[in-house]
């Protein structure tokens, strides 16, 4: 049983420590790719106070307005961004972000720009932000045997920025998110060996070739979906089109929530599209308990446990104290997960699920 647990946690704690090691790091060298920024925005004014002086110096940028009740478009406007509405109210069948991260593609292929940026508002960029993801567009664009077409093997550039944890124990309630991602998946390995997919995006950041966002329309595609960004890594895999995973932890930030109940039930909202169904939740929310849990049985295998936690903090690199206190609370961390993947199913169950004021309808 020893020698089984060491393996079993050892296996997580390989991959997290690969992912540490491999996913690709942009560079600092100008590149010449024309890359358009395309930010979705619900009531973001104080979010695109804070972003958008950093990032519209660096390339043009086009905010969706979407009904917000501040003043999210003077903001945007008053930084140089380009502001597009719509007059229409949102139609059934679709999600707010779905919706208008489709608007700002249509609008994005009436322009020359090779690169399509969508990025949240509530993300940071550092000054030479754009410069990096004009960097990986050009690196990732090369295909094994030397050719640098634009027709290169990936489409799409993604990747996991620095985490700003919230107050408190927020970061309990976080943890698991990040930790199921970079501690599974082999993004790294993926990347530096051309094998397999990675099947993801990461709806914070996410950048289109054109010609690829063009053909697959991905918003339109997935536009029912709470969780799109999942989703349209799983369309990417079902055309063959490859996603590079960075870590973009040095030039990309992001504060997801303040306190622990806003992470609860932000994550309520979006786990159940992860299975897609109660039975695939239930059995992951089941898995999650058992990694938490099953190193009782021989407790030295904890010490992987944690070195897993560890990696994965160290690749988004968390700021704060409270985020470096995860990798000790491995169980009670998961335990959590696997209870929000079951409050996540009880929410979709009553009919509804409610974010930014609107109420999707199952």
């Amino acid at each position: 049983m020893g020698i089984f647990l060491w393996l079993f946690y050892g296996f997580f704690a390989f991959v997290a420590l690969s992912n540490r090691v491999f996913m690709r790091r942009p560079g600092r060298r100008q590149v010449g790719q024309k890359i358009l920024v395309l930010i979705p925005a619900r009531d973001e004014e104080e979010n695109l106070k804070k972003l958008l002086p950093v990032l519209a110096k660096q390339a043009p940028v086009i905010v969706f307005d979407d009904d917000s009740s501040d003043q999210t478009a003077a903001v945007a406007f008053e930084h140089g961004a380009t502001v597009l509405r719509s007059d229409e109210k949102l139609q059934k069948g679709w999600t707010g972000k779905n919706r208008a991260c489709h608007l700002l593609g249509q609008a994005a292929l009436a322009t020359d720009a090779e690169w399509f940026l969508f990025i949240d508002a509530d993300v940071q960029t550092k000054p030479d932000f754009i410069e990096a993801v004009r960097w990986l567009c050009c690196q990732t664009r090369k295909r094994p045997d030397g050719d640098e077409s634009t027709k290169g093997p990936v489409g799409v550039i993604t990747g996991f920025p620095k985490v700003i944890p919230g107050q408190g124990i927020e970061p309990l309630f976080l943890g698991w998110v990040g930790w199921i991602l970079l501690a599974t998946n082999p993004f790294g390995l993926v990347s530096v060996t051309g094998k397999g997919h990675n099947r993801f995006t990461n709806g914070q950041f996410h950048c289109w070739r054109r010609d690829v966002y063009a053909k697959l329309q991905p918003n339109e595609a997935v536009r029912h979906h709470v969780l799109e960004d999942v989703m349209m890594g799983r369309l990417l895999a079902k055309h063959g089109i490859q996603a590079e995973v960075a870590n973009m932890s040095g030039v990309l930030s992001v504060h997801m929530y303040d306190t622990w109940r806003q992470t609860l039930d932000g994550m309520s909202k979006n786990s159940y599209e992860i299975m897609g169904s109660a039975i695939g939740s239930y059995g992951v929310s089941l898995l999650l308990f058992t990694i938490a849990w099953l190193w009782v049985l021989h407790p030295w295998a904890y010490l992987a446990f944690v070195v897993s936690g560890l990696a994965v903090a160290s690749t988004v690199r968390a700021p704060r104290v409270g985020y470096f206190l995860v990798p000790f609370t491995m169980p009670i961390v998961l335990t959590i997960g696997a209870y929000t993947l079951i409050r996540s199913v009880a929410w979709r169950r009553r009919g509804t699920v409610v974010w930014k004021g609107r109420t999707y309808t199952s």
